[in-house]
């Protein structure tokens, strides 16, 4: 079902006044409309099992109970293209407890109120415009997050202490300096992607950014404007990856491709094999084709470990 061009909330909401031969409906788009604030029973005693808000204007909160006929088939959520939004209180969802897929994506400033759902599982948040990622509450079934593609210059407050089940987190193409202490402390047993590519990460990564990864996780670093693969930073991460499939990808990096960087790394074969093989130096010859020619005093270290990076 398919609803266009609406001036106001109230205009969508006589929609489903009358009796419709069945209630129980699957998918549900509004679109190129202008709504105010999602009110309850926004949809009558209609429910769905997807909802999709796409070019939508004037919303800037979904109140209780908006979606009361739904509480129950409702799987997936999404807020599209909806640049005009702001500010976005989704208080109005805690009682969504089978919501699966909750996405807000190019739309919005700001997500505030986001409340524990039980079994939500992605969470889409890409494209949008806050410099920070949005308060997120206890979510214990989530493993996927996505916050690519946006502005964020900083991972707090997001603390993945909340997230005991995240397995994928992608944050590609942001406005990231460098990663601080705690950044990235995963609780769950298995973590598979920690993609960071295409961010200016040239502020370095601190010692204690990235913990509790798996064996078979990947780090995406590509186009991240690394210069240096510091050990205190990065012999932990190789180390618990050399015990798995779990690698380290530094294609389009900038890395400099000399003892002073891989002095440690050529005398530990294990931890050099987690470097992808398609990770290129910065004047694009292969890493490992050009390390391997590479004669390092038994002595050759790596500058001292960065200090810790100032919080934003």
């Amino acid at each position: 079902m398919v609803c266009a061009n609406l001036q106001s909330v109230q205009q969508l909401m006589k929609i489903f006044e009358p009796p419709f031969p069945v209630n129980q409906l699957w998918h549900l788009t509004v679109k190129h409309s202008h709504l105010d604030d999602l009110e309850a029973n926004l949809l009558g005693d209609k429910s769905f099992a997807v909802i999709l808000f796409q070019n939508v204007t004037g919303v800037s909160k979904i109140m209780p109970h908006a979606f009361a006929a739904s509480v129950e088939r409702l799987r997936v959520l999404t807020f599209d293209s909806s640049p005009s939004l702001g500010v976005l209180s989704v208080q109005g969802i805690a009682d969504l407890e089978n919501l699966v897929d909750f996405e807000v994506t190019a739309s919005v400033d700001q997500l505030i109120d986001f409340p524990s759902l039980p079994n939500l599982q992605y969470l889409h948040l890409y494209g949008n415009r806050f410099s920070n990622p949005p308060n997120l509450p206890h979510l214990p079934k989530l493993h996927s997050l996505w916050l690519n593609s946006g502005k964020l210059v900083a991972l707090q407050p997001l603390n993945l202490t909340f997230l005991p089940s995240l397995r994928k987190i992608v944050l590609f193409g942001n406005q990231l300096r460098q990663l601080d202490e705690g950044d990235l402390h995963f609780q769950s047993p298995r973590v598979d992607l920690i993609d960071l590519s295409d961010n200016d990460l040239s502020g370095g990564i601190h010692p204690s950014a990235i913990e509790g990864i798996s064996y078979n996780t990947i780090i995406d670093l590509k186009k991240t404007n690394l210069t240096q693969l510091e050990e205190a930073t990065f012999r932990p991460i190789l180390s618990v990856l050399a015990r798995g499939a779990g690698h380290v990808q530094l294609h389009g990096t900038m890395l400099q491709c000399d003892c002073q960087s891989f002095g440690w790394l050529l005398r530990e074969p294990k931890l050099m094999a987690k470097i992808s093989q398609t990770s290129k130096c910065s004047d694009g010859v292969n890493v490992h084709f050009k390390t391997s020619r590479l004669h390092c005093p038994l002595n050759e270290t790596i500058s001292e470990p960065i200090s810790k990076p100032t919080t934003h």
